[in-house]
């Protein structure tokens, strides 16, 4: 636009403009309490702790199943060494019996073995309890920090609302710096509370053109769709203003002005912004 704060001072008199057909039913978003986090991470935790036992489970198995083979081998050895008399014992001979021998000593052997799978299994079991436990802890900590600092928990998401202005290149350098980026907007339900939050102030998100005029991508790496994107933008926007100057209006915003809805701007203009951050899958 060829000056965006002509709006800053006029009344909102007009209702924010809807799409064309029936609009769509948006369901209340869902705001998970802190219990709903921990629970699901526990959830993560104990997937993890069974695959890592699962190899340790079947060396046991494996162990008995070998165990209980041999032991039958010896029970069939001691029958057929059983003498029905003198001579058929010599005829045995001392050969025999010390294949005999030797096939106990082996039962003793898998016995011993079948002994020290079972106190490792219980041993890595009581050390992934331990470290799913700090694991949870460290999770916990991390979550605290974040709300401590001022970001805020929405959709698996967290959310940082700037109180200080930066280019759209300065404000996507600070959510990097916080391993995040600036905001997408992939939902409706989104894009409402993004409006919520932001308080009559215009925000960057990280949605830009650069390189190819007209082919929008987010900085984040969520895929730009143009028809369900399209109730978001103010009227007439993009309108790439000005593309002589500083190589037009490649960034966007969001103007409390037009309802926070979205305008492409200069990226040098300094606003406020929004940085996301992937907590986890949607709904954690």
């Amino acid at each position: 636009m060829a000056d965006e704060d002509i709006y800053e001072n006029m009344p909102r008199t007009e209702a924010a403009p809807q799409p064309k057909g029936n609009p769509p039913k948006t369901p209340a978003p869902w705001r998970p309490r802190a219990g709903d986090i921990v629970t699901a991470v526990l959830l993560l935790l104990s997937l993890a702790l069974a695959t890592s036992l699962l190899a340790v489970t079947l060396l046991y198995l494996r162990a008995q199943s070998n165990l209980q083979a041999v032991e039958e081998v010896v029970q069939k050895l001691q029958v057929s060494l059983q003498p029905d008399n003198a001579s058929d014992a010599s005829a045995k001979g001392s050969d025999s019996l010390q294949l005999l021998d030797e096939a106990q000593a082996g039962v003793r052997m898998l016995k011993a073995q079948l002994g020290n799978v079972s106190a490792a299994y219980g041993e890595i079991q009581i050390r992934l309890d331990g470290a799913a436990r700090a694991a949870v802890q460290d999770h916990c900590s991390e979550v605290l920090t974040k709300l401590s600092s001022g970001w805020r928990f929405y959709g698996g998401n967290f959310y940082y609302f700037s109180q200080e202005r930066k280019s759209w290149d300065a404000s996507e350098q600070f959510c990097v710096s916080q391993d995040s980026h600036l905001t997408s907007v992939s939902s409706q339900a989104e894009q409402e509370f993004l409006s919520r939050e932001t308080q009559g102030e215009d925000h960057w998100i990280g949605l830009t053109d650069r390189g190819t005029e007209g082919s929008w991508r987010w900085v984040d790496g969520t895929e730009y769709r143009a028809d369900a994107s399209r109730g978001f933008w103010a009227p007439n926007e993009p309108n790439n203003y000005d593309p002589g100057t500083d190589g037009g209006e490649d960034c966007v915003h969001t103007e409390p002005s037009k309802p926070n809805l979205w305008n492409d701007n200069k990226c040098s203009q300094p606003f406020r912004w929004i940085c996301k951050q992937a907590h986890g899958p949607a709904g954690l």
